[in-house]
């Protein structure tokens, strides 16, 4: 990460090594031990999404709109306690976009060092449920700028 970076700003004032997560740990946390499409467990439908994430068809429940932001915690955790890793916004990972991710068992990998764009991972608010599963991926170049894009923190040892 570049120093001026707000990665390498955080790293300098803390001394701590804090990065996007890999796309392989995103999905872990992500699912938290499950293998449905959804973390809670359940099957992709839209009664499913909607108790756990802030999509396309639930703009309107009251936990915030279109122009407001959703505040962390409207929509039920995974098991392991993580909030709106579905919907809300596309998180961007470490890893560079790579259509064929190949098809062996690897623990823990890291992406290519170049690609297409960066990966970004969850779906967000404007997305359909289909697009918000666990194993969803989506790209896009690191300078691009969307009201529907974000980012998780990873502290590495």
């Amino acid at each position: 990460m570049d120093a001026g970076s707000f990665f390498g700003i955080l790293r300098a004032r803390t001394g701590l090594t804090f990065d996007l997560p890999t796309e392989a740990q995103w999905e872990y946390a992500c699912r938290a031990g499950t293998t449905t499409a959804l973390n809670s467990g359940k099957d992709l439908n839209d009664t499913n999404m909607a108790e756990v994430a802030r999509y396309y068809y639930n703009q309107d429940d009251g936990k915030g709109g279109c122009s407001e932001h959703t505040k962390v915690g409207c929509y039920l955790p995974n098991a392991w306690g993580l909030h709106d890793m579905h919907g809300n916004v596309l998180e961007w990972c470490l890893d560079w976009y790579q259509a064929n991710l190949g098809g062996d068992d690897v623990t823990d990998p890291v992406g290519s060092k170049s690609g297409e764009g960066r990966v970004g991972r969850g779906g967000n608010w404007f997305g359909f449920a289909q697009g918000c599963r666990s194993a969803d991926r989506y790209f896009n170049e690191p300078s691009a700028i969307s009201i529907s894009s974000g980012f998780r923190v990873a502290l590495r040892p």
